[in-house]
């Protein structure tokens, strides 16, 4: 048994590059798959996190529509209260109240101080009946600190706290929190509502099914509206991506982690193959060879679980944590789960000793000329097979597209259907590039010779037998690109469709609103021409409170709301189509959708009126033309007409739309003028995108963190994988040093094959990742955004970092002794 140990030993020190590549393939194989799986784990507790942002402690909102004419009773409360299933119940009551200052009509919330009502609308101070908190915006508006006094309906409040705008979610609206019976009273003064609560929150016992709970608090009243938070459409929409991302990111990992460990153990398993058969041949039995191989594999093994661990563990601990400090990433817990971590690395270890076992073993027990010949076998088999599956995976993975899109179970199966066969693209991907590659760099011969000199073609023309060992690193290649560019799109689109979600509320760089909505008394031309004036804006347009017009057609009547504007103004900020005529008066501008609904085009003369309450019927008011059909129109208006028409006057002031270059500087500016305004309410695209990028990186935060250490840690791989390749051919270079050729032609050639290596993965990568990235996004069909910099990045790192390493490489080849080299065993 020593002296197997010490012979093992001794072809460890015989072949250091071997056995460090070996053990660093399943280090980083190990870290890769670790990350993986603790990722996913992370992922459930970031969604967690940030639905309890959201929604706090609550589990459920219980109430009735505002429509219905049911009310929340204190029996209603009791029997909730009493059921066995609920933890705690705290009571809201939602209401509207006036300022004394702006004597306008605020959002006002009703909540007692509890943990449950505190963590739902995220303040801190408890609150009496003289107490008040308010949002951020509305505190600048009425110039209030925490201490000052508000007047609410001629009552005195202290203000005790100021919690922040929501301006991720587009303009922020203007809120009270108040002791909840002060509120009640309020409701039943202002709405005439006489109800304990508007709607209540519910904290579930420990291991609750909510929808149990759900049923059986329906069951008391059948008109409640119950609102379970884990059903939050944002919650699903991110629970589903999250799916998507845990179980393509875990396959791709797994092809990943799998190619690189078959380029890596390539050359320690010829090894041991060559190695048995010489000690075969000298007369070693199976049962020597069989420790031997256990000896070694054993102790490869272990080292890179090891050290594959405690990268995994370096990087979830201090990595996650610094780049979250570094990018402002997500603050959600991402704790090194220990006892998963172990039970992974375990069975990763049985499954890579299997791995080496298998082969060498079945090696140990035939003759040693069958070893070799087996041993120097450098292509893939059954490639008629291969073409064969490869058309059958594509017209199954064709057939499940289409099912998924017309199927009538497309709502519940659809997502399946896309993910088995975005993977079945991969698997038939990966099963046909062994036999297209051959043909692809022999067509690449005749041209890179052209360009690249002759070089080009001695290197080229040493790679297309070697399809097994290219094939591998190519496709290894390919899985990092695949790997990055899916990725970088989900979350680009993910971003670029809030953006665009945010672009709907800010048709211009800045809007400015009115805090006193309908009993505004502002003076929209009078407040357009001061803003006009301001030296940072460029062009201001007004816009109206909605109005409810009716359109005279064969039917009789047709209802439609529609908006006084500064029609010329609009048409300067492109927010209408261009009108050809100069007396807007009697213009009128319809969306697209109205005109269709009501058979209606540019030119076309008609007749609209308004209803009378006097007279309690429809008056006709004037002629009007439609000047332009516009594809869409703000706030939901049907029509626009200008201020100045002669018939539709009632309408008051509700938004500017400001553009502007300087857009900071414009803010400023007119910030100065809420002295004059002080009701006027200021929000501006640029701050709101900033505040939705920054939740943005919260919530997929540990999504970028552990796809930007999977892309990192496998780009290593690779390289190994590559300086492994290249290290096997140092004979082949030094044939070719024999036959003349210069150390800087080996160093040319070298760069050649690697560079063509690296190439072909990363366009066929990108390919692939698109087309997968394309499929899984036909779950919700739309546009999705291409991350330019990201890709563009990683290939410009990949090919500097390849040409520095392996032109050290090679000059190192080109410099070592040809005798030496020519007899020594490399491969």
């Amino acid at each position: 048994m020593k002296s197997l140990q010490g012979l093992s030993l001794r072809l460890f020190r015989a072949n250091k590059f071997i056995v460090f590549s070996s053990i660093f393939s399943i280090a980083i194989a190990t870290m890769l798959v670790l990350s993986m799986i603790l990722f996913s784990f992370n992922a459930q507790d970031t969604l967690k996190h940030e639905l309890k942002q959201a929604y706090g402690d609550m589990d459920l909102s219980v109430g009735f529509d505002l429509n219905q004419d049911n009310i929340i009773s204190p029996s209603l409360i009791n029997k909730i209260s009493q059921n066995k299933k609920v933890k705690q119940l705290s009571k809201v009551t939602v209401t509207h109240v006036d300022l004394n200052k702006t004597n306008s009509s605020i959002y006002t919330v009703g909540v007692e101080n509890n943990h449950l009502a505190k963590s739902r609308y995220h303040f801190t101070k408890s609150l009496d009946e003289n107490s008040i908190v308010i949002n951020k915006g509305l505190a600048q508006a009425l110039h209030a600190e925490i201490g000052d006094q508000v007047f609410i309906q001629d009552n005195p409040f202290t203000l005790v706290e100021v919690i922040d705008d929501l301006t991720a979610t587009g303009v922020a609206p203007d809120m009270i929190i108040m002791e909840q019976q002060v509120a009640k009273e309020y409701a039943k003064i202002n709405d005439g509502i006489s109800a304990e609560a508007t709607y209540l929150l519910v904290i579930a016992k420990e291991g609750t099914n909510l929808l149990t709970l759900s049923n059986q608090i329906k069951s008391y009243d059948n008109d409640l509206r119950i609102d379970i938070t884990e059903q939050d459409p944002t919650v699903q929409n991110n629970l589903q991506s999250l799916r998507t991302f845990v179980i393509v990111l875990s396959v791709l990992v797994l092809m990943v982690t799998s190619l690189l460990i078959i380029s890596n153990f390539e050359l320690l398993l010829y090894k041991m193959k060559n190695q048995m058969a010489i000690m075969r041949s000298l007369g070693a039995t199976t049962k020597q060879m069989s420790k031997m191989i256990l000896i070694q594999s054993v102790i490869i093994n272990f080292l890179g679980i090891c050290i594959g661990f405690l990268l995994a563990f370096l990087s979830q601990t201090f990595i996650y944590s610094w780049m979250e400090k570094l990018f402002h990433l997500s603050s959600s817990p991402t704790n090194f789960n220990l006892k998963v971590a172990i039970i992974i690395s375990l069975f990763s270890f049985i499954v890579i000793q299997l791995f080496l076992l298998v082969p060498s073993y079945r090696s140990a027990k035939i003759l040693p000329l069958k070893i070799m010949e087996q041993n120097e076998k450098l292509g893939f088999g059954y490639s008629k097979a291969r073409v064969v599956i490869f058309k059958i995976l594509v017209g199954i993975s064709l057939f499940l597209i289409i099912a998924s899109q017309v199927l009538p179970t497309r709502e519940q199966y659809g997502i399946f259907m896309l993910l088995i066969a975005a993977m079945f693209i991969l698997l038939a991907f990966f099963l046909i590039l062994p036999v297209w590659l051959p043909k692809l760099l022999e067509w690449l011969l005749p041209y890179g010779q052209k360009i690249f000199g002759q070089e080009y073609y001695v290197a080229i023309k040493n790679l297309i037998p070697q399809v097994r060992k290219n094939t591998v690193i190519i496709l290894t290649i390919s899985a990092l690109m695949i790997i990055a560019v899916f990725g970088s799109v989900m979350l680009k689109t993910i971003e670029t469709t809030q953006q665009e979600y945010l672009k709907s509320d800010f048709p211009t760089p800045i809007v400015v609103d009115t805090r006193l909505g309908y009993n505004t008394e502002l003076n929209p031309k009078e407040l357009t021409t001061i803003v006009e004036k301001l030296p940072d804006v460029q062009q201001v347009s007004n816009f109206s409170t909605l109005g409810l017009g009716e359109l005279q057609n064969n039917k009789g009547f047709t209802d439609f709301d529609y908006a006084l504007v500064d029609l010329e103004r609009l048409q300067k900020q492109n927010l209408i189509p261009h009108l050809k005529v100069k007396n807007l008066d009697n213009s009128l501008v319809v969306s697209k959708e109205f005109a269709k609904q009501n058979n209606l085009r540019s030119g076309q003369t008609i007749q609209l009126g308004l209803y009378s309450d006097e007279k309690q019927r429809i008056e006709i008011k004037g002629t009007y033309i439609v000047e332009a059909v516009s594809d869409q129109l703000l706030n939901g208006a049907d029509a626009y007409m200008d201020w100045n028409n002669k018939d539709f006057k009632g309408e008051k002031f509700y938004r500017l739309y400001i553009s502007s270059k300087h857009v900071k500087d414009a803010v400023k500016q007119l910030e100065g003028l809420k002295n004059q305004f002080p009701e006027i309410k200021i929000s501006s695209y640029e701050q709101s995108v900033k505040e939705a990028t920054k939740m943005f990186y919260q919530r997929w935060g540990i999504f970028i963190a552990v796809i930007a250490i999977l892309v990192m840690t496998t780009m290593v791989g690779v390289f190994n994988s590559l300086a492994n390749n290249i290290y096997s051919k140092r004979k082949e270079y030094a044939v070719l040093r024999t036959m003349g050729v210069k150390p800087k032609g080996i160093r040319k050639v070298i760069l050649t094959q690697v560079t063509t290596y690296i190439i072909i993965g990363l366009f066929i990568g990108i390919i692939m990742g698109l087309a997968l990235t394309y499929i899984l996004l036909l779950v919700d069909p739309g546009n999705f955004t291409i991350d330019y910099k990201v890709i563009t990045s990683i290939i410009l790192v990949m090919l500097i970092f390849s040409t520095i390493l392996f032109t050290y490489l090679g000059n190192k080849i080109a410099s070592q002794n040809i005798s030496l080299e020519i007899t020594s065993d490399n491969k």
